[in-house]
């Protein structure tokens, strides 16, 4: 039997992650603006960010990014 019918068979459960590819779909998906999302950056966010200047370019796993939106804290 093959590995994809053997979890099949045991109920497993494949999780696919969604990686948002630039800012517009990390905006999008989070629901927010650009600012915010250059302030959760500075806040230790998981999101990528390469690249400098106007060149920047980010991305994030929907998943990870939604678990640190709700259980961070801001500093004070």
């Amino acid at each position: 039997m093959d590995a994809y019918k053997e979890d099949r068979k045991m109920g497993q459960v494949a999780y696919m992650p969604l990686v948002l590819r630039n800012m517009e779909e990390i905006c999008e998906v989070m629901g927010v603006g650009r600012k915010t999302v250059q302030k959760w950056v500075t806040q230790g966010a998981p999101i990528a960010v390469h690249g400098a200047e106007r060149r920047k370019r980010y991305s994030a796993e929907a998943v990870a990014l939604q678990d640190w939106r709700i259980n961070h804290r801001p500093d004070p």
